[in-house]
């Protein structure tokens, strides 16, 4: 088993060479529903960019939370995460109905996985299919201003 992990607490997120880029406004209003996606590239790209191969099996989604404090560790927000959404294609991973209930500055806070499954024709002793797995993760934070429609 091969995974490799890196945080990084920006826009653009690189882990090896792959990059994510949160498509959201920046300014939303109090209790609104809005739609955003994730533009994504990965180094996985190079095994498969389908998710129906079966001997290639790839999984890829956004686990995350809104929230107005994101001064935690990669292990606690894997616990905490409310909402996953599955990417649509190896390139996107829409964002459905997204709300914000608190004022001020809040964040999406969220870690990707990319994970390729590679079935290889080997069997183990006990002649079990041999499975590598590659995951990536990675962690996406972006920074939102929640306002009240009707200032007074």
């Amino acid at each position: 088993m091969f995974s490799c992990k890196e945080e990084v607490r920006q826009e653009k997120t690189y882990n090896n060479n792959d990059q994510a880029v949160l498509v959201f406004p920046d300014t939303v209003y109090i209790n609104e529903e809005y739609n955003g996606k994730i533009e994504y590239k990965s180094d996985l790209d190079t095994i498969t960019t389908g998710f129906d191969d079966v001997k290639k099996a790839r999984f890829l989604f956004y686990s995350f939370l809104t929230t107005d404090n994101k001064n935690y560790g990669d292990e606690h927000l894997k616990k905490i995460v409310k909402d996953t959404f599955v990417a649509e294609t190896h390139r996107v991973i829409p964002l459905y109905k997204i709300k914000f209930d608190k004022l001020g500055l809040n964040y999406f806070d969220g870690i990707i996985t990319d994970e390729v499954m590679i079935e290889n024709g080997m069997k183990n002793k006990m002649g079990e299919s041999k499975t590598r797995i590659i995951t990536h993760q990675t962690r996406l934070t972006r920074g939102v201003y929640v306002i009240n429609k009707n200032p007074r």
